[in-house]
Protein backbone atom coordinates (compact mmCIF):
# COMPACT_ATOMS: atom_id res chain seq x y z
CA UNK A 1 0.00 0.00 0.00
CA UNK A 2 2.80 2.38 0.92
CA UNK A 3 4.54 1.61 -2.38
CA UNK A 4 1.35 2.38 -4.31
CA UNK A 5 0.86 5.70 -2.51
CA UNK A 6 4.52 6.62 -3.14
CA UNK A 7 4.15 5.79 -6.83
CA UNK A 8 0.98 7.90 -7.11
CA UNK A 9 2.69 10.82 -5.35
CA UNK A 10 5.71 10.70 -7.67
CA UNK A 11 3.52 10.55 -10.78
CA UNK A 12 1.37 13.42 -9.53
CA UNK A 13 4.45 15.55 -8.81
CA UNK A 14 5.86 14.88 -12.28
CA UNK A 15 2.56 15.78 -13.94
CA UNK A 16 2.29 19.01 -11.91
CA UNK A 17 5.87 20.01 -12.73
CA UNK A 18 5.30 19.41 -16.46
CA UNK A 19 2.13 21.52 -16.44
CA UNK A 20 3.90 24.39 -14.66
CA UNK A 21 6.77 24.27 -17.17
CA UNK A 22 4.36 24.34 -20.10
CA UNK A 23 2.51 27.28 -18.58
CA UNK A 24 5.76 29.22 -18.19
CA UNK A 25 6.95 28.75 -21.79
CA UNK A 26 4.54 31.34 -23.31
CA UNK A 27 5.54 33.81 -20.58
CA UNK A 28 9.24 33.33 -21.37
CA UNK A 29 8.53 33.59 -25.10
CA UNK A 30 6.64 36.87 -24.64
CA UNK A 31 9.46 38.28 -22.49
CA UNK A 32 12.05 37.33 -25.11
CA UNK A 33 10.04 39.07 -27.83
CA UNK A 34 9.80 42.21 -25.70
CA UNK A 35 13.58 42.51 -25.36
CA UNK A 36 15.63 44.43 -27.99
CA UNK A 37 17.57 42.31 -30.47
CA UNK A 38 21.38 42.54 -30.07
CA UNK A 39 23.64 43.14 -33.07
CA UNK A 40 27.37 42.45 -33.27
CA UNK A 41 29.77 42.39 -36.21
CA UNK A 42 32.93 43.44 -38.02
CA UNK A 43 33.41 45.79 -40.99
CA UNK A 44 36.02 46.76 -43.56
CA UNK A 45 35.94 49.46 -46.16
CA UNK A 46 37.35 52.79 -47.20
CA UNK A 47 37.41 56.33 -45.84
CA UNK A 48 37.85 59.39 -48.05
CA UNK A 49 39.34 62.12 -45.87
CA UNK A 50 40.20 65.78 -46.22
CA UNK A 51 40.79 68.75 -43.93
CA UNK A 52 38.66 71.64 -45.15
CA UNK A 53 40.26 75.09 -44.81
CA UNK A 54 39.94 78.49 -46.43
CA UNK A 55 43.73 78.73 -46.74
CA UNK A 56 46.15 77.22 -49.25
CA UNK A 57 48.24 75.10 -46.87
CA UNK A 58 46.25 71.88 -47.38
CA UNK A 59 45.14 70.18 -50.59
CA UNK A 60 41.33 70.28 -50.84
CA UNK A 61 40.83 66.79 -52.22
CA UNK A 62 39.53 63.59 -50.62
CA UNK A 63 42.27 60.99 -50.02
CA UNK A 64 41.28 57.29 -49.81
CA UNK A 65 42.37 55.13 -46.88
CA UNK A 66 41.67 51.70 -45.37
CA UNK A 67 38.93 51.30 -42.75
CA UNK A 68 38.70 48.36 -40.29
CA UNK A 69 36.18 48.35 -37.45
CA UNK A 70 33.67 46.59 -35.22
CA UNK A 71 30.08 47.41 -34.29
CA UNK A 72 27.50 46.50 -31.65
CA UNK A 73 24.02 47.66 -30.80
CA UNK A 74 20.39 46.92 -30.09
CA UNK A 75 17.33 47.08 -32.32
CA UNK A 76 13.62 46.68 -31.73
CA UNK A 77 11.02 47.08 -34.43
CA UNK A 78 11.99 49.97 -36.69
CA UNK A 79 14.42 51.61 -34.22
CA UNK A 80 17.93 50.81 -33.09
CA UNK A 81 21.04 52.20 -31.46
CA UNK A 82 24.56 51.55 -32.75
CA UNK A 83 28.07 51.99 -31.32
CA UNK A 84 31.25 51.37 -33.34
CA UNK A 85 35.01 51.41 -32.92
CA UNK A 86 36.82 52.18 -36.20
CA UNK A 87 40.44 52.85 -37.11
CA UNK A 88 40.80 55.74 -39.56
CA UNK A 89 44.08 55.94 -41.53
CA UNK A 90 43.86 59.48 -42.91
CA UNK A 91 46.21 61.30 -45.32
CA UNK A 92 46.44 65.06 -45.90
CA UNK A 93 48.77 66.78 -48.39
CA UNK A 94 50.32 70.00 -47.04
CA UNK A 95 52.42 72.92 -48.31
CA UNK A 96 53.64 75.22 -45.54
CA UNK A 97 55.60 78.48 -45.60
CA UNK A 98 57.97 78.85 -42.66
CA UNK A 99 57.63 81.94 -40.47
CA UNK A 100 61.36 82.07 -39.72
CA UNK A 101 62.90 82.01 -43.22
CA UNK A 102 59.91 82.01 -45.64
CA UNK A 103 60.95 78.59 -47.02
CA UNK A 104 58.47 76.02 -48.30
CA UNK A 105 57.83 72.61 -46.78
CA UNK A 106 55.77 70.13 -48.79
CA UNK A 107 54.64 66.65 -47.84
CA UNK A 108 51.86 64.47 -46.47
CA UNK A 109 50.45 63.98 -42.99
CA UNK A 110 49.65 60.34 -42.25
CA UNK A 111 47.32 60.29 -39.26
CA UNK A 112 45.72 57.41 -37.36
CA UNK A 113 42.48 58.05 -35.47
CA UNK A 114 40.25 55.93 -33.27
CA UNK A 115 36.69 56.87 -34.30
CA UNK A 116 33.74 55.99 -32.06
CA UNK A 117 30.37 56.88 -33.63
CA UNK A 118 27.20 56.59 -31.53
CA UNK A 119 24.09 56.59 -33.70
CA UNK A 120 20.34 56.11 -33.75
CA UNK A 121 18.97 53.94 -36.57
CA UNK A 122 15.57 53.90 -38.26
CA UNK A 123 14.30 51.30 -40.74
CA UNK A 124 12.64 53.18 -43.61
CA UNK A 125 11.86 50.10 -45.73
CA UNK A 126 12.70 46.41 -45.30
CA UNK A 127 16.50 45.93 -45.09
CA UNK A 128 17.29 49.68 -45.39
CA UNK A 129 18.22 51.69 -42.27
CA UNK A 130 19.02 55.40 -41.91
CA UNK A 131 21.66 56.37 -39.33
CA UNK A 132 22.51 59.61 -37.55
CA UNK A 133 24.49 60.62 -34.49
CA UNK A 134 27.75 61.98 -33.15
CA UNK A 135 31.32 60.70 -33.43
CA UNK A 136 34.17 61.04 -30.95
CA UNK A 137 37.70 60.73 -32.39
CA UNK A 138 41.05 60.25 -30.66
CA UNK A 139 44.28 61.13 -32.52
CA UNK A 140 46.53 58.10 -32.03
CA UNK A 141 49.51 59.09 -34.18
CA UNK A 142 50.68 61.64 -36.76
CA UNK A 143 53.55 61.20 -39.23
CA UNK A 144 55.04 63.71 -41.66
CA UNK A 145 56.26 62.27 -44.98
CA UNK A 146 58.21 64.93 -46.89
CA UNK A 147 58.18 65.29 -50.68
CA UNK A 148 61.48 64.78 -52.55
CA UNK A 149 64.06 67.33 -51.32
CA UNK A 150 62.00 68.68 -48.41
CA UNK A 151 62.51 67.76 -44.75
CA UNK A 152 59.86 66.06 -42.61
CA UNK A 153 58.22 68.14 -39.90
CA UNK A 154 59.51 67.68 -36.37
CA UNK A 155 56.89 66.31 -33.96
CA UNK A 156 53.93 66.73 -36.36
CA UNK A 157 51.43 65.52 -33.74
CA UNK A 158 51.76 68.90 -32.01
CA UNK A 159 49.81 70.50 -34.88
CA UNK A 160 46.66 68.40 -34.31
CA UNK A 161 44.08 68.38 -31.55
CA UNK A 162 44.18 65.17 -29.49
CA UNK A 163 40.37 64.82 -29.49
CA UNK A 164 37.63 65.91 -31.87
CA UNK A 165 33.87 65.63 -32.45
CA UNK A 166 31.82 65.18 -35.62
CA UNK A 167 28.28 64.66 -36.84
CA UNK A 168 27.45 61.43 -38.71
CA UNK A 169 24.68 60.67 -41.23
CA UNK A 170 24.38 57.56 -43.37
CA UNK A 171 22.42 54.58 -44.63
CA UNK A 172 22.91 50.84 -44.33
CA UNK A 173 21.46 47.91 -46.26
CA UNK A 174 21.06 44.62 -44.37
CA UNK A 175 21.76 41.97 -47.00
CA UNK A 176 21.06 38.21 -46.79
CA UNK A 177 23.55 35.83 -45.09
CA UNK A 178 24.36 38.43 -42.39
CA UNK A 179 26.11 40.88 -44.75
CA UNK A 180 25.67 44.66 -44.49
CA UNK A 181 26.67 47.46 -46.85
CA UNK A 182 26.74 51.10 -45.83
CA UNK A 183 27.68 54.64 -46.79
CA UNK A 184 28.23 57.66 -44.51
CA UNK A 185 29.28 61.27 -44.45
CA UNK A 186 31.08 62.64 -41.39
CA UNK A 187 31.25 66.40 -40.78
CA UNK A 188 33.79 67.64 -38.25
CA UNK A 189 32.73 70.15 -35.59
CA UNK A 190 36.22 70.67 -34.12
CA UNK A 191 39.03 72.88 -35.40
CA UNK A 192 41.74 70.23 -35.79
CA UNK A 193 44.65 72.68 -35.54
CA UNK A 194 46.49 73.84 -32.45
CA UNK A 195 48.00 77.27 -31.92
CA UNK A 196 51.41 75.79 -32.68
CA UNK A 197 50.83 75.45 -36.42
CA UNK A 198 50.18 79.19 -36.93
CA UNK A 199 53.29 80.02 -34.89
CA UNK A 200 55.51 77.99 -37.23
CA UNK A 201 53.89 78.63 -40.63
CA UNK A 202 52.71 81.96 -42.03
CA UNK A 203 50.10 80.45 -44.38
CA UNK A 204 48.43 78.26 -41.71
CA UNK A 205 46.20 80.80 -39.97
CA UNK A 206 42.83 79.19 -40.75
CA UNK A 207 40.76 76.48 -39.09
CA UNK A 208 41.02 72.85 -40.25
CA UNK A 209 37.72 70.99 -40.30
CA UNK A 210 37.60 67.25 -40.97
CA UNK A 211 35.39 65.90 -43.78
CA UNK A 212 35.05 62.16 -44.41
CA UNK A 213 33.07 59.99 -46.82
CA UNK A 214 32.84 56.30 -45.97
CA UNK A 215 31.89 53.07 -47.76
CA UNK A 216 32.00 49.71 -45.98
CA UNK A 217 31.00 46.04 -46.05
CA UNK A 218 30.31 44.21 -42.82
CA UNK A 219 29.37 40.81 -41.40
CA UNK A 220 26.90 40.40 -38.53
CA UNK A 221 27.47 37.58 -36.07
CA UNK A 222 24.17 38.44 -34.35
Amino acid sequence: MKKQLLTIAILSLGLFTNQVAQAQIPVVSKAAKALPKPILGLKIGGNFNKLSTSGSELAQSYKPSFLPGAFAGLEKGSWGVRVEANINFAKYTYSFTSVSNNSLTNGTFKNVYLDIPIMLEYKVIPRVWLQGGIQFSKTLSVKSIADNNYSSLTDPKQYFQPNSYSGVVGAEVRLPVHLVFGARYILGFTDMTTGTVSEHFSNAKNAWSARTGQLYLGFRFL
